[in-house]
């Protein structure tokens, strides 16, 4: 019976083994000295296990941030920084019909996360960040079948994002002065993540 088990049991490791993806990038954003990507971890059949990646240009050194419980299968879309250190983040859930994307805060002292605004908008590619709002343009089908777009607009309670502008998403590789970074493989599949500061380069991998 026991080596039936140890079997059986082998069986299943193997299998949660073959159906389990290399982890992946899905977005990435900066603020100040640090850059943070968002990553997922997909398993055939099971919501993908996600977290935030941060790194610090400093001394290139990275640690991950663990989502709450509500968003701990959801993808991490988008990352904005703020003019406060606080850092907002898009999710959505993205199997099958995909759902409603919501945004959350995370004060990196306190490491509290706050739920801050959610928006009826499936699909979308373009952001338009303001001060204190993200646009959507959000690709809808009306009654007579044909695809329409439409702007809806986050208030996000009194946040000020930085920098200000037009987003295509994902987002995959941004240049400062002194700090680049870029997601690196093939399209939606990034397994590494190039962050330079000055003449300091280094890679990370979710």
């Amino acid at each position: 019976m026991k080596k039936l088990y140890a079997t059986a049991l082998l069986s299943v490791l193997m299998t949660t083994a073959a159906c389990a993806q290399a982890p992946v990038f899905t977005t990435l954003a900066t603020s100040g000295k640090k850059v943070f990507a968002g990553a997922k971890l997909e398993k055939k059949g099971m919501e993908p296990e996600t977290y935030i990646l941060e790194v610090s240009a400093d001394n290139l050194s990275s640690q991950k941030i663990s989502l709450p419980t509500e968003l701990s299968h959801r993808e991490v879309i988008a990352i904005f920084s703020t003019q406060s250190n606080v850092i907002v983040v898009m999710s959505q859930r993205t199997v099958e019909q995909g759902d409603k994307p919501l945004f959350h805060s995370f004060d990196p002292i306190k490491k509290e996360w706050k739920k801050i605004a959610e928006v009826d908008c499936v699909s979308f590619a373009k952001l338009k960040v303001e001060a204190g709002s993200v646009t959507l343009n959000c690709v809808e089908t009306n009654k007579a079948g044909d695809e329409v777009e439409t702007q809806k607009k986050v208030s996000l309670q009194g946040l000020a994002l930085s920098p200000k502008g037009d987003i295509t998403l994902p987002v995959e590789k941004l240049e400062e002065p002194s700090l680049k970074a870029q997601l690196m493989g093939d399209s939606f599949e990034w397994k590494e993540l190039k962050v330079g500061y000055d003449k300091k380069e280094k890679i990370f991998r979710p």
